[in-house]
């Protein structure tokens, strides 16, 4: 494909109507299928435009030193978070249709104040008003989200669905509390545990998620918001529903997180 006649809106435009419809793509037309990050995330701004919802901030994925690296990443993919699909404890989620949903428990942050584009900034303690165990509920508009490339994940907002946003665990950068709750949590479904924290080059560091996102943010011109929370990745196993009617609960620092599906 020539790349100058590449046209993100109309990427965007199929890619919304499968997100509310609900029905699935195999991959996108090859006149509509972005050749680059640049132009993944180009029709990803599109087609957030495009939905009209409220930006509640974003979400990282495929961000693990093994994931990045077998991705061939430099960095991990970004999304955006729909304000209208953010949850709080105990929420039910109600999909768009019946299809597979990946489950992953992740720590987040929430931004205390903007953080205007600049490289090379790295994330303080100034910066987090918030540390927070979230769930993200991953529903790509492809049915297989790995074999379409990564510019046209990026382009479907990297699967985002929904987020469950737990209560605040503490303000500023807690190193020993993201140790803990990456050593602890555990995932279960209907009551029977599912998954437990990720270790070693399997597991996502999220103070380097965040600074990822900075300079992503960066390059974009973007600031980012004071508000905004920040998703950073899997720090559980993640694992796949292959229906609804299930619960879902994470256990951590004597708390819970749970949502119905």
């Amino acid at each position: 494909m020539n790349r100058s006649l590449f046209v993100h809106q109309r990427t965007a435009a199929l890619l919304l109507q499968h997100w509310r419809s609900g029905d699935l793509l195999t991959e996108l037309p090859a006149s509509l299928k972005p050749e680059t990050l640049k132009q993944g995330y180009d029709s990803q701004d599109q087609l957030f435009a495009a939905a009209a919802g409220q930006r509640a901030g974003w979400k990282l994925g495929v961000g693990s030193p093994a994931g990045m690296r077998a991705g061939k990443l430099s960095r991990p993919l970004i999304g955006q978070l729909e304000a209208g699909r953010c949850h709080a404890d105990g929420a039910h989620i109600q999909l768009p249709a019946v299809t597979p949903v990946t489950i992953e428990c992740e720590i987040a942050f929430v931004l205390d104040r903007d953080i205007p584009p600049q490289a090379g900034r790295v994330p303080v303690s100034e910066d987090i008003r918030a540390t927070c165990v979230t769930f993200e509920v991953v529903r790509s508009r492809f049915v297989d989200r790995k074999a379409v490339g990564w510019p046209s994940f990026v382009a479907d907002n990297v699967g985002f669905e929904a987020l469950v946003v737990g209560n605040s665990l503490g303000a500023g950068i807690n190193v020993p509390l993201l140790a803990d709750l990456a050593e602890t949590t555990e995932v279960h479904v209907d009551g029977q545990r599912r998954a437990g924290g990720l270790s070693g080059d399997a597991a996502t560091d999220p103070l380097v998620s965040l600074a990822h996102l900075y300079a992503h943010a960066a390059e974009r011109g973007q600031t980012l918001k004071a508000g905004d929370v920040v998703t950073t990745g899997a720090m559980c196993q993640p694992f796949d529903l292959h229906e609804t009617g299930h619960q879902v609960s994470a256990r951590f620092l004597g708390q819970t997180l749970t949502f119905t599906l």
